[in-house]
């Protein structure tokens, strides 16, 4: 371990995967232990920037449209931390970048002490391996990262 006081600052990435979710628990637990601060951190991929789409309507009506499907998960995300007394904020950032650099840049940007990641998200293909985004996180993160299967 890092010594005493470590991991005051938990960051788990979360995208409403059953994986992410197992990595939330984790997360929880370990702040659980330690008193710890956990961020459940959505990242939303914009490939062009808003402002790079041809209608600002298509881009609204996007960004709606995940507001309304994040706010169940965080609800839940808030509900687990409540119920195991630990304190979670819940962000969603764009980026036009690559999901893990957009974790990896808030992780250092919020001083965060430990990532926490699902082993695979979403797709398909990401089932079959170590999921293209936390083996990036892992490559790319200015802390520990724990992978959750």
């Amino acid at each position: 371990m890092v010594g005493t006081g470590a991991f005051k600052k938990i960051l788990v990435a979360v995208d409403g995967s059953e994986e992410s979710m197992r990595a939330l628990d984790a997360a929880i637990l370990i702040a659980s232990k330690f008193g710890s601060l956990v961020t459940a951190l959505y990242v939303v991929h914009i490939p062009f920037g808003e402002n790079l789409y041809p209608r600002h309507v298509w881009y609204k009506e996007f960004i709606d449209d995940i507001n309304k499907e994040t706010h169940v998960w965080f609800e839940d995300i808030r509900k687990r931390g409540k119920e195991n007394g630990v304190e979670i904020e819940s962000k969603m950032k764009e980026t036009t970048e690559s999901i893990p650099a957009e974790i990896a840049r808030y992780a250092k940007e919020d001083k965060t002490e430990l990532i926490v990641v699902g082993s695979r998200g979403k797709s398909e293909l990401e089932k079959l391996f170590l999921g293209s985004v936390a083996a990036a996180v892992l490559a790319y993160a200015p802390c520990p990262v724990l992978v959750v299967r």
